[in-house]
């Protein structure tokens, strides 16, 4: 699980928060130090990446689908990962259900007979239905029209004369509660009255004040938004019922002329059963299915992978499953899962590089193609709790390289390039640690003590993070926290020997934009 800038920083500091007893509220206890577990505040170009892991896919692909519009159960099926030429047969079909259905075909006709009687008792019973329905449909034609004008000429001018009667109410209480304060004040100045009164006196104006004012927003609002609404509501429901009147009546008539029409229909039933026979037959050419072009053998759709165990000899298939896809290897991407906490560092455009641990040595350009709007929390169809680690789809486009050649499904490490800040202050990301909502370092003094100073930080990369006020270039900061104990600057020993060399403004650099990309 991927955590946030600031929780890696405490991680790589310690592990925990400093508490208030650890330092005050504006400088640490001092701690002797030595030169060991330090680095040197430089200033330099800085890279800014973001690595993730992923998994090479096709970026187009030729899927095969089932045409025959019944489907049939698998009876021959060849193996996945097997490179195939254009033409060759992929899948067959079983066509035994599809013989029966031949023969039921003859069947159907004993059943269209007993079908033009049925059809001729519907018509009769449609006709009585056509009556009832459209006297329904005009009574509530008149209803709604009679609710509208209701509300045009008694509910709604009766609401507004409310209202205006309750914003005049409001003001003349304003004006008598604004002069009884007035008065008050000039009472108060005389002596003639107590402040404690005044201030009653004030709130009483202040309570009609926002009375007032909640009239005049009640008459507004009314005008503004409820008539224009309820007014809209009835008249669309008037036109709504209107619409219906004439709905109904077309959907009787078409109702009535299905009715007439069915019986027809089983008189010329025969001849369509003749004709599905031949379709039966074509169905029966298309239980074969071959590979459009060459190339390696996927089963199912990559897309839908709980879909591809289905795909074996002895599964039922239906038209229009895909049960093999041939990817395109012109072009591949390598598909990612970037968490909700980095996504916004992300554009399309960016560059990236690409590696593969079963291709070692074996480097590739790309670029951000794709960013998934919305995020995947896992599960096959999408779900996922309140708590579920939210990630975006992301897709990268590999820059094909003549003489290697790809494969679908194989693992590979995307070094996403999101920017790069040129001559900027930097320290490693251990030598931060976070109290409350301040980040802050631990500076070696000449004295060989150390004392904790604020600071302010910017972006970061996987290993080192940008000072932006706060230190200076030259100055030395710990790589450990010294108030959790010095047993942990002996672990980081070995990393502060490596930082506290001698160096110029572009070697940790350097340094850091060959590390920014591990994990």
């Amino acid at each position: 699980m991927r955590m946030t800038l600031s929780d890696l920083i405490v991680a790589l500091a310690g592990g925990t928060l400093l508490v208030a007893s650890a330092c005050s509220s504006k400088a640490a206890d001092a701690a002797a130090i030595g030169d060991e577990g330090t680095f040197v505040v430089v200033r330099g170009d800085l890279p800014i990446t973001l690595t993730e892991n992923g998994t090479l896919v096709a970026k187009d692909s030729r899927q095969v689908r089932v045409e025959s519009s019944r489907g049939g159960k698998i009876s021959w099926l060849v193996d996945a990962g097997k490179e195939v030429a254009e033409g060759d047969v992929l899948c067959r079909l079983d066509p035994t259900e599809l013989n029966s259905s031949i023969q039921q075909s003859e069947l159907d006709i004993t059943q269209a007979e007993a079908d033009l009687k049925n059809a001729q008792t519907e018509l009769d019973i449609q006709q009585t239905e056509n009556v009832a329905s459209l006297e329904k449909a005009r009574i509530a034609e008149d209803k709604a029209d009679k609710e509208l004008q209701r509300y045009k000429e008694g509910d709604g001018p009766q609401e507004r004369r409310k209202l205006l009667i309750a914003v005049k109410d409001a003001q003349t209480e304003f004006e008598r509660k604004k002069k009884f304060f007035d008065d008050s004040k000039t009472l108060v100045e005389q002596g003639y009255l107590k402040r404690s009164e005044l201030i009653d006196h004030e709130i009483a104006f202040e309570k009609a004040q926002v009375q007032l004012e909640g009239s005049d927003l009640d008459l507004k609002m009314f005008d503004q938004y409820k008539h224009p609404m309820s007014l809209a509501e009835k008249q669309t429901a008037l036109a709504d019922a209107k619409r219906e009147v004439g709905s109904v009546e077309k959907r009787n008539e078409s109702k009535l002329l299905q009715r007439q029409v069915a019986v027809a229909q089983n008189e010329k039933r025969l001849l369509q059963y003749k004709e599905r026979l031949r379709r039966l037959k074509s169905d029966l050419e298309k239980f074969t299915l071959s590979a459009p072009c060459a190339g390696i053998v996927l089963h199912g759709d990559p897309k839908q992978p709980w879909y591809r165990d289905q795909i074996k000899v002895g599964s039922e298939v239906w038209e229009g499953s895909v049960v093999c896809t041939i990817p395109d290897l012109r072009v591949m991407q390598v598909k990612l899962q970037v968490h909700e906490a980095d996504i916004n560092k992300l554009k399309k455009g960016l560059k990236t590089t690409i590696t593969m641990e079963s291709m070692p040595g074996v480097v590739m350009a790309g670029e951000l193609t794709n960013i998934a709007s919305i995020a995947n929390t896992g599960g096959e169809w999408g779900g996922g709790g309140g708590d579920a680690v939210k990630k975006f789809d992301v897709e990268v486009t590999i820059e094909q390289r003549e003489g290697v050649r790809l494969r679908p499904g194989i693992s590979a490490k995307v070094v996403i390039d999101i920017d790069h800040l040129a001559d900027v202050a930097y320290v490693p990301l251990q030598s931060v640690v976070v109290e409350g909502s301040t980040h802050g370092c631990f500076v070696a003094a000449a004295n060989g003590q150390a004392e904790r100073r604020v600071v302010e930080v910017g972006a970061s990369n996987d290993n080192y993070i940008q000072i932006q006020n706060g230190l200076e270039p030259g100055e030395r900061v710990l790589l450990y926290n010294p108030s959790l104990g010095k047993q942990q600057g002996d672990s980081q020993e070995a990393a502060g020997d490596r930082a506290s060399a001698p160096a110029g403004a572009g070697e940790p650099a350097a340094a850091a934009a060959a590390g920014a990309g591990n994990k």
